[in-house]
């Protein structure tokens, strides 16, 4: 079992935990399932593009044959799958900022990004709710900005836990 850091931020507090595959398949297929609409694609930093995928479908990871899949539909109703290495797979991210929508009023808008180092270079797919703002494309990319870097310089040692043979021993009788 792989283990990759996972930056949490809300409103530029940050922190980074241990995440793995089952975790993360978890945590983006909960919400892609309660939203009634999750719009997925990619973003190329060193490119300076977005590739909008449409909406997401399902997401899934296969650690024994070492990939991702993302499933979703286009705008035109039509299927779209893309297809990572895990062994790529650097970290992940979830962003929560509040910002202000119609009416002064005040919503908490989550982002989830998945970041791969390939041969071409980073990719990250990201995962934002439709329903809140008008414009979530606008929010992936600006909470990228703000807050991309989280997790970066974090490694876990994938471990088990130990118990150091003279251990019994160390208690007083």
């Amino acid at each position: 079992m792989r283990i990759f850091p996972h930056g949490n931020v809300v409103n530029f507090t940050d922190s980074v935990r241990e995440m793995t595959a089952s975790e993360l398949e978890q945590l983006l297929s909960t919400q892609i399932h309660s939203h009634s609409s999750v719009v997925t694609g990619h973003l190329d930093m060193k490119a300076e593009a977005v590739y909008l995928y449409g909406q997401a479908e399902r997401f899934q990871i296969n650690e024994e044959a070492g990939e991702v899949i993302v499933t979703s539909r286009s705008v035109d109703d039509q299927p779209y799958e893309a297809r990572f290495s895990f062994d790529d797979l650097l970290l992940s991210h979830e962003m929560h900022f509040d910002i202000i929508v119609d009416n002064d009023q005040t919503i908490r808008y989550p982002v989830y990004y998945v970041t791969f180092a390939t041969e071409e270079g980073e990719k990250t797919l990201f995962f934002a709710q439709q329903e809140g703002v008008e414009e979530p494309l606008h929010y992936v990319t600006e909470f990228w900005m703000q807050a991309g870097e989280t997790g970066r310089d974090t490694t876990f040692e994938s471990g088990t836990c130990s118990i150091p043979p003279d251990f019994p021993s160390s208690f007083k009788k």
